[in-house]
């Protein structure tokens, strides 16, 4: 059975300990009742002991490499050749993973992994689960300090009810492989997300927004501040610049 994208990331989160102790206990009892997860989780940690334990390297002797130099008419500068078997450990570890759930995140372990997906992935998690929040309080009082206690970090949580966009709560959405905080607020029966990503760049400017479209949603993403922040929504993308951008006044950023 092949692991989902999100799953995939909240596994390499789990590995590396970066989730808090509530996730990892509610990650721990889902992989208990799930074999495709708990397997792909083994073969993560397969993955990460291949990598990390020291090998022995293999020495060419000196009378193979008077053959060689024999056999080919080349000199091969008769001297102790040393390989690496690191690469090649690595290579059959991800070889075995191939045709496996797991043969995606195998290659984010290779390559830079493009957020997008997972943002708007969380979005459209939140919208079949039982609740879109796991904290709900339409006061920012609320939300940005449990924020601060769960994730030690927290957005600007604006209360725009008085302009339409009431505050549902936050959420903690993973992206990148590592937990984020996330916003959600309400426009008649529409849900917006905001997630934001900690800015890990040195220049912390303000951006203009960049609209994009995603399995029938928009996402409105800038950069202001300490967060990379993505607006996602089914709403048209006239109501979600509208939204950004009382969002961004309501919260102090310049425009």
């Amino acid at each position: 059975m092949k692991i989902r994208h999100d799953d995939l990331m909240m596994i390499n989160a789990y590995v590396d300990g970066e989730l808090d102790a509530a996730a990892a206990l509610s990650f721990e009892r889902r992989m208990a009742n799930d074999k495709a997860l708990h397997s792909a989780h083994a073969k993560v940690l397969a993955l990460q002991t291949a990598l990390s334990t020291p090998l022995t390297h293999a020495t060419v002797s000196d009378s193979l490499l008077l053959k060689i130099e024999n056999a080919t008419n080349l000199p091969t500068q008769i001297r102790p050749l040393r390989f690496d078997w690191r690469h090649m450990a690595a290579s059959i570890v991800i070889a075995a993973m191939i045709g496996s759930g797991a043969t995606y995140f195998a290659a984010q372990q290779l390559s830079q992994i493009d957020n997008f997906d997972s943002i708007v992935a969380g979005h459209e998690r939140s919208l079949l689960a039982a609740t879109a929040v796991d904290v709900a309080s339409s006061d920012h009082h609320t939300v940005k300090p449990w924020f601060d206690q769960h994730l030690a970090v927290s957005p600007p949580v604006p209360e725009l009810a008085s302009q339409g966009y009431v505050l549902v709560g936050g959420r903690v959405d993973v992206v990148g492989g590592k937990p984020v905080p996330t916003l959600v607020y309400k426009l008649r029966q529409h849900l917006i997300s905001v997630v934001a990503v900690p800015n890990a760049a040195k220049d912390k400017g303000p951006t203009e927004p960049n609209f994009a479209t995603r399995d029938g949603f928009s996402v409105l993403t800038w950069r202001a501040g300490d967060f990379v922040y993505s607006a996602v929504s089914d709403l048209a993308k006239t109501d979600l610049v509208d939204f950004q951008s009382k969002w961004r006044t309501a919260s102090g950023e310049e425009q």
